[in-house]
């Protein structure tokens, strides 16, 4: 049975930089899916944030513009009264 190619090639330390289970590409998998990982991790953390903090927004901009309706109803008439 035949393995390789690369197991039989002429100059016999260039096999190891051929090979595509090399350790050094080994550990650049690893370190890919390890950065995969960390980057679905924050998005999906970053994404619970943004709906954890939505409603509570909401609310905040409602009561405010409520909050200014509510004060230029009261001084629009005093300053209607005192302008004649």
């Amino acid at each position: 049975m035949q393995g390789n190619t690369f197991d039989r090639h002429p100059i016999p330390n260039l096999g190891i930089f051929l090979m595509s289970n090399s350790p050094l590409s080994r550990q650049k998998k690893k370190s890919g899916s390890l950065i995969r990982i960390v980057f679905w991790l924050s998005l999906v953390l970053l994404v619970a944030r943004l709906i954890w903090v939505l409603p509570a927004a909401f609310d905040h901009h409602r009561a405010k513009q409520e909050s200014t309706r509510t004060e230029t109803k009261v001084s629009a008439p005093s300053q209607a009264k005192s302008s004649p």
